[in-house]
């Protein structure tokens, strides 16, 4: 699925919900593995600015909603890459409060065009595959803010090993999908009312969405085979 831009009317680059998943995917999986290459923190934050910067072609520019999320990556990216370098002293939860903003634009704007299509296509599925990837995200950006602001919120080995904001961070989001997911491994714990509230609540939309998805998906492809619809999306 190609999106455009319908300011100029014309496809917006070739970037695509497929893109942004395939960005995601490389920063999540791939990301880990290479812990042992020169420069890691480097090569992750490139990856991770490439997966966030990639989305932002995703919302209609014709709109306010592109305003705002572009306010915010600039503002995620611009934190992120200066803690990366070290050039400024800023309080660990700046960068994880600008992602949390920017991630759940994202995600009320994904929501938006992935409940309101009509026709089921390889733009929809990923960009399904990217919304869970994205809440996922999210919650791991709240784990590390709720920790940075009440330090001992979370326990576990992994927090221990992190020897900077960025890696702790990753370290929030393995931790985020496991509970998404209700496979608790037990590695990384809440030791706080807030932090177990902040996790029961993320199992539960986890559990909801899957549900609600599904049943989306399901009922888009009964209308398809009714109405013999042809491709293409409704925004």
């Amino acid at each position: 699925m190609r999106f455009w831009n319908r300011c100029g009317r014309r496809p917006l680059l070739r970037y695509s919900f497929e893109n942004l998943l395939a960005w995601l995917l490389l920063y999540l999986l791939v990301g880990p593995f290479l812990r042992a290459i020169p420069h890691v923190r480097f090569v992750l934050s490139t990856l991770l600015t490439f997966a966030l910067a990639s989305a932002i072609v995703t919302v209609t520019c014709r709109t306010r909603l592109f305003l705002v999320t572009t306010l915010l990556l600039v503002a995620t990216l611009v934190l992120h890459w200066l803690t990366v370098f070290d050039l400024a002293t800023l309080p660990p939860f700046l960068n994880s409060l600008a992602m949390a903003l920017y991630l759940g634009v994202l995600i009320f704007s994904f929501s938006r065009y992935i409940f309101n299509a009509r026709v089921i296509d390889s733009g929809l599925v990923s960009g399904a595959l990217c919304l869970y990837l994205l809440l996922g995200m999210l919650w791991g950006s709240l784990y590390a803010i709720l920790e940075s602001v009440h330090p001992g919120s979370f326990a576990g080995d992994l927090l221990a090993r992190s020897t900077n904001p960025a890696e702790r961070l990753r370290h929030f989001q393995y931790f985020s999908f496991v509970t998404l997911t209700t496979l608790g491994y037990g590695d990384i714990l809440p030791r706080t009312e807030g932090a177990t509230a902040l996790c029961q609540t993320e199992a539960i939309v986890g559990q909801f969405f899957m549900a609600v998805l599904v049943a989306r998906l399901v009922g888009i492809r009964v209308a398809q085979e009714f109405s013999g619809a042809g491709d293409g999306t409704e925004e």
